[in-house]
């Protein structure tokens, strides 16, 4: 985990399975716009240590870009100067709320199949959970 994702975390104690997911999430969410590149986008996700952002249009989170989406889109040919990162997101976007227990969103990206999911607090995204920061409180 990188230093940024980790110094953005709210811990004073290891939380536990029941505790609320505010307690893992990373903050801030990076964003980016529906035509960013994948290589940009892929940049942007180097650079804040994350492995998920939030494709934004007009201001609303349309889709959620992972690691694992940019790798099926270069696998199947995908160019990362010309395809946009709303061409690859995944959607609809699976939300979480801040006071949801750890041990629910587990078993939520274990149905969903996915390995991030933002949080959402009054319509806007404050923070995103990966599955490492579940299985850190989990294992």
């Amino acid at each position: 985990m990188s230093e940024n994702a980790e110094s953005s975390r709210e811990r004073t104690a290891r939380p536990a399975p029941d505790d609320p997911v505010r307690s893992i999430m990373v903050r801030p969410v990076v964003e980016v716009g529906g035509h960013s590149t994948l290589r940009q986008v892929t940049r942007q996700m180097s650079d804040a240590g994350v492995g998920a952002v939030l494709v934004v249009r007009a201001g609303t989170a349309a889709g959620i870009l992972s690691e694992r989406d940019v790798v099926r889109a270069l696998a199947e040919g995908a160019d990362p100067d010309e395809v946009w990162a709303a061409d690859v997101m995944t959607e609809p976007v699976m939300w979480v709320t801040p006071d949801d227990a750890i041990s629910s969103v587990a078993e939520l990206m274990e149905l969903g199949g996915v390995r991030h999911v933002p949080v959402r607090e009054g319509g806007r995204a404050v923070g995103m959970v990966s599955v490492r920061d579940v299985l850190d409180v989990l294992v």
